[in-house]
């Protein structure tokens, strides 16, 4: 959590310039100047569409009792602003996160910590869920807040340790080569779990490898005491990023009699043995109770299953990349039984030069799961359709967008399982109130 010391210290430590009275206290941190902030730091975080160096009145007027700003601007607001704390450094972002790490250091609950090219958000809620029914306080960030921004903000913004059996849960993406070594760096994960690798933002990334060098950081990660890590152990990359971190490995808990887990997708069977693998590690007893708990049913948009008249519908439209697609499709087939699947598939982005093979093999690997009916939407559709009917797929239709498929809805079979899924930007969602408004 932040502190009055914890600003003196990273301001001696770090060479930050810092003009006015330090505030009698600082309730956290804040970013958002449409949003409360008193008694909070505001950090004047600065992107290529925007400049919280322009809405720092705006912060003032909001409560903030001090600001963390750019050098190049921080005489001038110390000025505008004199009665507030002021803190100049080089890169407000970079400063943020080190304000978290160094907090992190101070703070003696266990982190588990999770990356992923699929699964990482299902998986922090199930690890939520386990360690909530073993009778832990767990902190965990707000919605999907897991970057450079999200991360440090929920490690500064932590309550004060209440009880001894605390536990934070983070999740940690990445869109571009470094953000998970940044993270790692900044919540010295006790425990380090990878859910699973693929191709996934390889615009930057690359390839498959660049994409588990990039997760493997989490396992190079600096740790306090612990230093675990869970992941699947047939990948050889993953095995030396744990060395390389001098981490040691954990074996799955075994699923096989458990069951609360029968008849779980083979996907959250295997993220469900890592959380509590995890768990365990941490001395926590796994009774039935907590094993069952950490069979999280997934919420809508996040393969979710909803009834909508005779149709069942498996709602995974938040996001999408080769590996959850692979996951969703194989799901669907096994929940689908002798209902006729229809799969609505919208494009997976930042691919790079792996877009057309992968949405290629995604066509195929619905087909292989026996979906009777597809419909492919966003610029590699007619791609995807085109290897669909090579693949023998019964009917298939291709459009730009998905506005454009929901004319399709009504003549989808009556008793038909029905999977949504597609990247954020695809707006896969339509199709959901489409199928919604179609009964």
């Amino acid at each position: 959590m932040l502190s009055l010391a914890l600003l003196r210290s990273a301001s001696r430590l770090l060479g930050w310039n810092s003009f006015g009275m330090l505030p009698k206290s600082v309730a956290g941190v804040g970013t958002d100047s449409r949003l409360p902030l008193t008694g909070q730091l505001f950090v004047a975080l600065v992107g290529e569409n925007f400049d919280g160096h322009g809405f720092v009145d705006r912060a003032v007027e909001q409560g903030a009792s001090a600001l963390l700003v750019q050098r190049l601007h921080s005489a001038r607001i110390a000025r505008q602003h004199p009665n507030l704390y002021v803190i100049g450094v080089e890169d407000t972002l970079y400063a943020l996160g080190e304000l978290a790490r160094l907090a992190r250091q101070q703070d003696s609950r266990r982190l588990i910590a999770i990356t992923g090219s699929a699964g990482k958000t299902s998986t922090r809620m199930a690890c939520v869920a386990a360690a909530q029914a073993a009778g832990l306080q767990v902190h965990q960030q707000p919605g999907n807040e897991n970057n450079r921004i999200g991360v440090p903000r929920f490690l500064l913004n932590l309550p004060a340790l209440q009880k001894s059996e605390e536990l934070i849960v983070v999740e940690c993406g990445t869109s571009e080569p470094g953000e998970i070594a940044r993270l790692g760096a900044i919540c010295s994960p006790d425990i380090a779990v990878v859910t699973e690798v693929c191709a996934a933002h390889t615009e930057l990334l690359i390839d498959e490898d660049g994409v588990a060098h990039e997760k493997g950081d989490l396992l190079r990660a600096a740790h306090k005491s612990l230093g675990l890590a869970i992941f699947d152990m047939a990948d050889s990359r993953l095995l030396e990023a744990a060395k390389q971190g001098g981490r040691r490995v954990l074996p799955l808990y075994d699923l096989q009699h458990a069951t609360s887990w029968e008849g779980a997708a083979e996907h959250l069977r295997a993220n469900g043995s890592k959380v509590l693998s995890a768990l365990q590690a941490l001395g926590i007893e796994l009774t039935l109770q907590v094993i069952a708990a950490a069979r999280l049913l997934p919420p809508p948009g996040r393969g979710g299953l909803i009834s909508i008249g005779d149709w069942t519908v498996m709602d995974d439209s938040y996001n999408a990349n080769e590996a959850s697609m692979r996951a969703a499709l194989l799901a669907a087939a096994e929940a689908a039984g002798n209902r006729p699947l229809v799969c609505f598939l919208g494009e997976m982005r930042e691919l790079g030069d792996h877009a057309q093979e992968a949405h290629r093999s995604v066509a195929r690997q619905a087909v292989a799961a026996g979906a009777k009916f597809l419909f492919f939407t966003g610029p590699y559709a007619s791609i995807s359709a085109a290897e669909a009917q090579g693949a023998g797929a019964i009917q298939v239709i291709a459009a730009p967008d998905a506005s454009d498929l929901l004319e399709q809805v009504g003549e989808l079979p009556a008793s038909a399982f029905i999977l949504v899924k597609g990247s954020r930007g695809a707006r896969m969602e339509r199709v959901i109130v489409a199928l919604k408004d179609a009964h």
